[in-house]
């Protein structure tokens, strides 16, 4: 299993923004090297609980890991689970202070191994801190953590726990890229991811694999985008659509919905890219069927950002194929937004929402011309 903190992006064109998810519970790997006698021990462990199924935004606006836990409102969380997270909160940094401490007493010429581990749990809290909260800083930092790992941890030797820490890297380096808008930094992802999931064995570890090369869909999509480049969408799309091979509504759901949906969002940027009203018409099933999974009850703001990628398909399936019964049904959709967010803390949602239905109104003018 991947050894990782780390949430996975959901891709949201609908609403503008890069929005991740963790909702694997693979991190309790951080227990293992610490004395079960600690008192970081349990906290830790309490605090991982607390930050599984968590959703929230990639962007520079928390700069701390407590102002993001406590910038949760009831749309997403309770209030008594944001109190949890914010206790959860203070745990992680005091465990950057514990790891750093057994780093100090760990000698790298008697247990190079153990000195690599710590290395990389280092990385994955500073990651985990520097992804929710947006600091580039803690990021940097998780960089230079995996970098220091993987000269402990070599490919020939130990090639499971290099594709981990080389992995790790890839995604600390993609969270830079993308809160610094930097396309050199997310080429150097892409780089690193791939060197990654070529160190995994499909057949030995089918998931890790299936996460891996799904980070690589993901990055190629994010590039595509920013350069407008069909040939790197469609990439984009036959690394996601392999991901499905392993990533099985059945077997795991979650899973299954952020990586069908990356598929639709790269088919509809690739639609919009070419004027293809053939890969627009294609994109909106894969939102539905996503829509069945990622449901309104059981998490709210993700059903959201996928009801608006669903909106934004059909906005621009109605702009190429002149569908005026389209463009009124996004317009519905993107209004039926706007009040969802209305009265919460999420203004850049509803005002992204209610952009979005004045250009739908306004294509509804044109077509009714």
């Amino acid at each position: 299993m991947l050894e990782s903190l780390y949430a996975e992006t959901l891709l949201s064109p609908g609403m503008g923004v890069c929005f991740q998810w963790r909702f694997r519970d693979n991190g309790r790997y951080l227990l293992a090297i610490m004395d079960p006698d600690s008192p970081v021990h349990g906290a830790i462990g309490q605090a991982i609980e607390r930050f599984e199924n968590t959703t929230f935004e990639l962007s520079p606006d928390k700069p701390t890991l407590i102002e993001w836990a406590n910038s949760q409102d009831a749309l997403q969380d309770p209030a008594d689970v944001r109190e949890l997270r914010l206790g959860g909160a203070h745990v992680f940094q005091q465990a950057i202070e514990f790891f750093q401490g057994m780093q100090m007493m760990t000698d790298r010429e008697e247990d190079p191994k153990r000195l690599g581990r710590i290395h990389h749990c280092i990385g994955d809290v500073m990651g985990f801190i520097g992804q929710r909260s947006g600091s580039v800083h803690f990021l940097e930092q998780a960089a230079m953590s995996y970098e220091q790992a993987l000269e402990l941890r070599l490919q020939d030797e130990s090639p499971a726990e290099w594709a981990q820490s080389k992995y790790n890297l890839g995604v600390a380096m993609h969270g830079i890229g993308q809160l610094e808008d930097d396309p050199r930094m997310l080429k150097q992802a892409l780089e690193t991811y791939k060197q990654a999931v070529n160190c995994v064995e499909r057949n030995e570890a089918p998931e890790d694999w299936a996460a891996a090369m799904c980070s690589v869909g993901t990055v190629l999509c994010q590039l595509g985008t920013h350069r407008r480049g069909a040939r790197t969408l469609e990439q984009s799309l036959v690394a996601f659509r392999n991901a499905l091979a392993e990533r099985t509504r059945e077997k795991h759901p979650y899973a299954w919905a952020v990586t069908q949906n990356n598929v639709a969002a790269a088919m509809q940027a690739l639609g919009e890219h070419e004027e293809d009203i053939a890969s627009l018409e294609a994109s909106i099933p894969l939102y539905d069927a996503v829509l069945g999974v990622l449901t309104r009850d059981s998490v709210p703001l993700l059903w959201a950002m996928v009801a608006a990628n669903r909106a934004s398909a059909m906005l621009a399936l109605a702009a190429e194929s002149d569908y005026l019964d389209m463009a009124e049904s996004a317009a519905n959709e993107f209004e039926q937004l706007v009040e969802l967010f209305d009265g919460t803390d999420h203004v850049a949602y509803k005002n992204a929402a209610s952009e979005q239905a004045q250009r739908a109104l306004e294509l509804i003018d044109r077509l009714q011309v």
